[in-house]
């Protein structure tokens, strides 16, 4: 039985607290203008995601997708680590010049039809088709295994305390996770039956990749959106699973979709190790 200590228990309250104030805020819609960064520069994205994180520069993968999709599209754009959700309640969300967009779909839309890009103009229609699978393949399945990893199946929450988070906020996350992992289905399976699962996904999306260097040829010219999906999953998968074996799964099994993850790395984020949290000196 979860014992915890005064403090644990007042640092609880607190997070509660807020998570009930922000719910009822949630619930009144908030205008616009509320969201916007006061005199952000023009014609630039305003990325606004959470702060850096061990070993991969955000902890979620819809941030790593954006972020690597912009600088692929060559977009220009600036980061707020503000944490504030945007009107979904969500992160990542954009804000370019007046306008506010959530969802990290929805921004890539927004700004392909804004800038004028299309990092997929050169697919075909069946290599479209494609690569929408592998895109709902790794948002709607890999990510909901990738929770249950991490805030289920993983005893001590390993990767939220080298955030440095409380353990008394790492234990509302995972008990709070547990409702909506159980209301999406997958929290009604145990770790065999997950593994199974992820294993089922991965391998599906290798024979996918096969020997190609990206999911649609071997340059970087070929890199599309559906590289930058993939990325965003993958990459916490591969490198940040403090904890559980999922790491050792994919290195061992599926390599070329870790030399994919150090691929997309190399040739978009030369800042990659400036860009990590720093670990704290004891």
């Amino acid at each position: 039985m979860l014992e915890l200590t005064t403090f644990q228990l007042l640092s609880l309250s607190t997070v509660v607290i807020a998570m009930v104030a922000a719910i009822w805020r949630r619930g009144k819609p908030k205008p616009i203008s509320s969201y916007l960064t006061p005199d952000a520069p023009r014609d630039t994205v305003i990325l606004h995601q959470y702060g850096a994180s061990p070993m991969v520069p955000s902890i979620s993968p819809f941030v790593m997708k954006l972020e690597t999709y912009l600088r692929a599209a060559k977009i220009p754009y600036m980061n707020k680590f503000s944490r504030k959700p945007g009107p979904k309640g969500k992160l990542p969300w954009i804000q370019y010049n007046d306008k506010v967009i959530p969802d990290s779909q929805f921004c890539i839309e927004f700004l392909n039809a804004e800038m004028k890009v299309d990092l997929n103009k050169n697919l075909a229609a069946e290599e479209l088709a494609i690569g929408h699978l592998v895109r709902r393949t790794v948002e709607e399945s890999l990510y909901w295994i990738l929770l249950m990893f991490r805030l289920v199946f993983e005893a001590h929450g390993t990767i939220y305390q080298k955030l440095g988070l409380p353990r008394a906020v790492i234990w509302y996350l995972r008990s709070s996770a547990k409702g909506r992992l159980y209301s999406q289905g997958i929290g009604r399976h145990n770790e065999e039956e997950v593994t199974k699962m992820m294993e089922d996904d991965l391998r599906a999306l290798s024979t996918i990749l096969g020997q190609r260097k990206f999911l649609f040829g071997n340059e970087i010219e070929n890199v599309t959106e559906f590289d930058c999906a993939l990325f965003g999953q993958l990459c916490q998968m591969v490198w940040q699973m403090p904890g559980c074996n999922v790491e050792d799964v994919i290195a061992e099994k599926y390599p070329n979709l870790v030399q994919h993850c150090e691929r997309m790395k190399a040739a978009f984020w030369p800042d990659w190790d400036q860009r990590l949290l720093a670990p704290k000196i004891v």
